[in-house]
């Protein structure tokens, strides 16, 4: 038979662990958007928009 006390440690454990890897999970996926989000703004700022004028 099972012993209580260390199933319950292995459940613990257990969730700790897929909390570990849901965090690093969440954590790279907003450092993806971010990233996409920073390299929009790079492009846009590096071409000029149709309404300003070049000097000649």
């Amino acid at each position: 038979m099972i012993d209580p006390s260390s199933f319950d440690t292995a459940l613990t454990a257990l969730g700790v662990i897929t909390a570990m890897v849901f965090a690093f999970g969440v954590a790279a996926l907003s450092d993806m958007a971010m990233r996409r989000r920073e390299d929009r703004a790079a492009r846009s700022d590096r071409t000029p928009s149709p309404d300003d004028s070049r000097p000649s």
